[in-house]
């Protein structure tokens, strides 16, 4: 279980985050849902390490840990980020094991058999060798999905998921979610579309601007 207590966020005299605690039990869904400036975004940079907190404690099976200070090979939150951010000049199979490569230091065979399978889960096995200016939005947000999953993270984080897809693209982030909830992952979805959010989610938090 992922646990917040008391999480508190600012930046200069504007409140981001104020006293948030939360409990993400293994194997849910929370979606967490509001405006901009509702500081949705910034809590996940905060689970990923991006972003410090300014106090507060996170819990992982009851044991305190800093997102900040946490070894490269210890990633507890990984985050699909609204915009992806690919690598261009990589193919797919390239963007998916670049970081178990580099960062996990896993044997070719191990990270090679990681991508395929994590391909034929998320419906990629026939891209693998393509481009991201090859791809459409829903293949580029599947991509990003297997490079957050191939580094082994605990939960699984979105930013926005739906953000400008049709509604065809919609129902098929929200079946892939669901999808993946199946399996056991743990998720969790940032996301302004409260339909969206109530159709997937076990647990639902609703934030608005800090006043």
């Amino acid at each position: 279980m992922l646990e917040l207590k008391n999480i508190k966020k600012s930046f200069g005299s504007r409140t981001i985050i104020d006293g948030l605690d939360l409990a993400i039990p293994e194997g849910s869904i929370l979606a967490i849902v509001g405006p901009s400036g509702g500081g949705k975004t910034t809590l996940l940079r905060t689970l990923a390490g991006l972003e410090s907190i300014d106090s507060g404690d996170f819990l992982l099976d009851g044991q305190k840990f800093n997102p900040m200070n946490l070894k490269e090979q210890e990633q507890v939150v990984g985050v699909v980020f609204q915009d992806f951010q690919l690598f261009p000049h990589l193919s797919v199979f390239e963007n998916v094991t670049l970081a178990p490569k580099l960062v996990l230091k896993e044997d070719k065979e191990v990270y090679t058999k990681k991508a395929q399978q994590l391909a034929e889960q998320l419906g990629l096995a026939v891209l693998l060798n393509q481009y991201p200016y090859q791809l459409s939005g829903g293949q580029k947000q599947r991509v990003a999905i297997a490079r957050a999953m191939a580094m082994n993270p605990r939960v699984l984080a979105y930013d926005e998921p739906t953000s400008a897809l049709d509604p065809a693209l919609r129902q098929q982030v929200e079946n892939l979610i669901l999808d993946l909830k199946k399996q056991g992952v743990t998720q969790i979805v940032v996301t302004h579309d409260l339909d969206f959010a109530k159709n997937i989610a076990d647990n639902l938090l609703e934030v608005s601007p800090v006043k």
